[in-house]
Formats: C-alpha cells, structure tokens, sequence
C-alpha cells in the first residue's frame, strides 16, 4: 500500500504512468536546484556535467547525472513536453518498470560508449556534455516505431506519420555529426542506436542465430567435403597399389619373412657317396 501511494503521487492524479512522472520531478527539481547554486556557487553545471576525461580520472557520478539536468529554460521546457508526449505513450504500452528500465539503459549506454571512443578520441575527451536531448530523441525514434501510423505536427504545423518522424530524427543526428563533427552528438548516436537494437533485439537475434547456423552447416559439408576427399585419395592410392603389383615391404618386415621362408623350406638330404 505505502508503495502504490508513493506511486501515485507521481502519477498526478492518473493523468500519466508513474514513471514518467518521476523522471520528470527528478529532471526538473535537479535542473532547477543546479541552476540556482551554479548561479550563487557557480561551477555546478561543469561539476555534474558528462566529461569522459573526468570519469576516467573516476568521477563516475557523472554517468548518472548528466542526462537529468537541462542547461537552460528553453531545454528543460521542451524536454519535459517531449518525455510527456512521448514517454507516456511508450510507459503505457510497455509497463512502467519496462520504461524505467529502457530508459535508464539508454542513459548508460549513451554515457558509458561516449567514454569508450573518447579512449581513442582527443576531441571527445575533453568535450562536455549535458543535457537529456540524447534521451529524448531516443524516446522519440522509439515512439515513432512503436506507433509508425500516429501522426504528429512538425513544428505544430505539418503532420507526419511515427515512422517517418524516427528515421527522420536518426537521419538528421547523422547528418548533423557529419557536418560538426561527432564529438558533439555521440550520446545521440548511441541512445538512438542502443533504443533501434533494443526494439529490433528479436530481428537481430534471429539474424544472429540463422547466421550460426549457415555458419556450422558450412563447417559441417566442408569436413565433409574433407573426409571424402582424404578416402578418396587412399582408394586412389590403393588402386593403383593394384595395378603397380604388389607394394615394397618395409625393410625389416621383409628379413623377417624371408626368415620364415627359409625355415619353412624342406631340407633334402645330402647325396650318399658310392
């Protein structure tokens, strides 16, 4: 019971699924609080932001962090419409855990993969991210997917179906890190790429596997394939053992047969003398 009261208290009465409402709290109670004592403190934003040099130095709380703080009013006005349009609609149809789970997944695939190339990028070591935009265009590549037929406004104006507005959102992170550079888009080249393998996980499980198998059935016909061409060969060689006559005995195979023949050989007695 305290469980489900606690829940509900994020739901806002029933008007969303509880999990989008806790992310929305957490997003805006920390964007807010972060900008007041940044503004007071100052160095708040830098010290809660993603910096792959500093994780790898072991700042590690800057992998959760980093997503949930908006960096300005613009940002945390339109993050918070796009998780309420979006993020409702996918909560309701997979089930509250399910869309914290992906949720939180996407987060950490995003900020532990920018850390990973950042091993073999300069650039985006010292780069700084922060900011939910990553995470809210995966929600929507994932909204648009999951309901390819809904259609949305475009800039409030122009309807477009789901599907088009997901491939759309990956065609254009795609373009713009092209254009300036992937240091600045990695976390949305990352969240849009672990939420496309999510949703297809089936598909490319069974991908997967059919390639296993064509991959063992053709290891399989290829040592076939050798044990017959290894029997063969000896046919070959014993038929033409057959025509050459019979084959050489080895050395010390023949001493002894010709042992055995001169012991088995009858002696004949010697001529008597007149």
């Amino acid at each position: 019971m305290a469980r489900a009261r606690w829940q509900d208290r994020f739901s806002f009465g029933g008007r969303l699924p509880w999990s989008v409402g806790l992310v929305l709290c957490i997003t805006v109670g920390l964007s807010l609080a972060v900008a007041f004592g940044d503004r007071h403190a100052g160095g708040l934003f830098e010290l809660l932001s993603l910096v792959p040099q500093d994780v790898w130095h072991g700042q590690v709380w800057r992998l959760l962090t980093w997503p949930f703080i908006q960096p300005s009013p613009i940002g945390l006005l339109f993050g918070c419409l796009i998780l309420y349009w979006f993020g409702r609609d996918l909560a309701e149809e997979w089930g509250d855990g399910a869309w914290l789970a992906v949720f939180g997944g996407v987060a950490g695939a995003a900020a532990v993969g920018t850390c990973l190339v950042a091993r073999f990028d300069p650039l985006v070591m010292e780069h700084v991210y922060l900011g939910g935009w990553a995470l809210k265009c995966a929600m929507v590549v994932a909204w648009g997917l999951w309901f390819p037929h809904r259609t949305v406004r475009l800039y409030f104006i122009i309807p477009i179906a789901g599907y088009w507005i997901a491939w759309l959102t990956v065609a254009l992170t795609v373009v713009f890190a092209i254009y300036w550079g992937w240091e600045g888009y990695l976390p949305d080249l990352f969240a849009e790429a672990s939420i496309l393998a999510w949703l297809y996980r089936r598909l490319l499980a069974a991908k997967w596997t059919r390639a296993r198998r064509d991959l063992d059935l053709r290891r399989q016909g290829a040592e076939r394939a050798r044990r017959r061409s290894k029997a063969a060969s000896h046919l070959r060689l014993i038929e033409s053992q057959d025509d050459d006559g019979d084959a050489p005995l080895p050395p010390e195979l023949e001493d002894k047969v010709r042992d055995l023949l001169s012991k088995a050989r009858p002696k004949t007695k010697p001529e008597e003398k007149n």
